[in-house]
């Protein structure tokens, strides 16, 4: 157990099968040189309560407790689907929850690690959701419905998320320049790895004289990729 690994936007979901066995499969066959695990947000399509969740994807649960047994560290960074993952979930599996902007050090460089979304400012209508719906008041009011509810209402913001999104152009799905580079100096950092676009690829980018690298990982259903940190080395990687 060597190296260390990212992966973001997996999705899973327990009606897709296909995305599972991927995963699980990818898991049974990185974990023996898997050092550490950062999953950066969005490992399932939703989340609506550790418990009710929990019984529903158990074989995740499983592949996720193992590995840790075994030795690999995995850490997890919210998502914008998965950001109820709560104390119990971390406690079956061993995971240890990150917050939503991490400054990670490898050989003394520093890293941020984030989902991404917070970097997609020109798209206010969902930075307004986003703080909406993490509200204190509104994850009480939430956590007071009982389960049946929760789906249905996670259900509807499911399907007018896809609306809304499938009408808007692209750039404004994307990250914001000024964003990414107000990130990089308050972080003082050179690196960002993120999720959350599905826009797998590395930038390079330049200001001020120094030089500026994005990492952003694809999304299991259309791009799978994974990050492999290797003899000090990032590589960005197709599954």
């Amino acid at each position: 157990m060597n190296n260390i690994y990212f992966i973001s936007d997996i999705h899973l979901d327990p009606n897709n099968s296909e995305v599972t066995d991927k995963f699980i499969n990818f898991i049974l066959e990185k974990s023996p040189d898997m050092k550490e695990l950062y999953i950066l947000g969005d490992l399932f399509e939703f989340w609506i309560d550790d418990k009710y969740d929990i019984e529903q994807n158990n074989i995740i649960i499983k592949t996720l407790n193992n590995i840790s047994k075994k030795g690999t560290k995995v850490f997890l960074t919210h998502g914008n689907r998965d950001f109820l993952i709560g104390r119990k979930f971390t406690k079956i599996t061993n995971i240890e929850i990150l917050p939503e902007n991490y400054i990670l050090y490898l050989n003394d460089t520093r890293i941020l690690i984030t989902h991404g979304d917070l970097l997609c400012t020109d798209d206010i209508d969902y930075q307004k959701f986003r703080k909406f719906i993490r509200n204190k008041l509104t994850l009480k009011i939430f956590n007071l419905l009982n389960n049946n509810i929760k789906n249905k209402v996670a259900s509807y913001l499911r399907g007018k998320s896809k609306k809304i999104t499938s009408q808007k152009p692209d750039n404004i799905m994307d990250v914001n320049y000024k964003t990414v580079l107000s990130f990089f100096e308050k972080f003082k950092t050179n690196i960002i790895i993120h999720g959350h676009t599905h826009r797998k690829n590395i930038h390079e980018t330049e200001s001020g004289g120094e030089k500026y690298f994005r990492y952003v990982l694809g999304d299991w259903h259309n791009a799978p990729s994974y990050i492999i940190y290797k003899n000090n080395k990032i590589e960005l990687i197709d599954i």
